[in-house]
């Protein structure tokens, strides 16, 4: 599974990744997958249903449009939290095998 960090352009840390929602009887018509967007300190998600092509690899200027894009998300406490949590993520976003950034799935 793919995860980025990155800092948009007022300076704040945020965290992307890919949710995919595995669930057998999904209802029609439901997403199944999505790009979620958290900030550093918790306290704003955002969600962007048409998640781009290549969206792990866009330089962090361009994955910060992408997450102004995206739709605030209201009630979503505790839900669809990266895998290992925030604090598992390099802040820095650098990414190579083995690293925080990057995991495969």
């Amino acid at each position: 599974m793919a995860l980025r960090t990155f800092v948009a352009s007022d300076g704040q840390t945020w965290t992307a990744w890919l949710v995919q929602s595995g669930g057998v009887a999904a209802v029609p018509g439901t997403p199944t997958e999505w790009l979620a967007f958290q900030n550093e300190d918790g306290t704003e998600r955002r969600r962007l249903l048409e998640v781009p092509d290549g969206w792990e690899d866009l330089p962090d200027e361009r994955l910060d449009l992408v997450r102004r894009i995206a739709e605030p998300v209201r009630g979503w406490a505790s839900r669809h939290t990266p895998p290992g949590g925030l604090d598992q993520h390099d802040p820095t976003g650098a990414r190579g095998s083995g690293d925080a950034g990057s995991t495969s799935g």
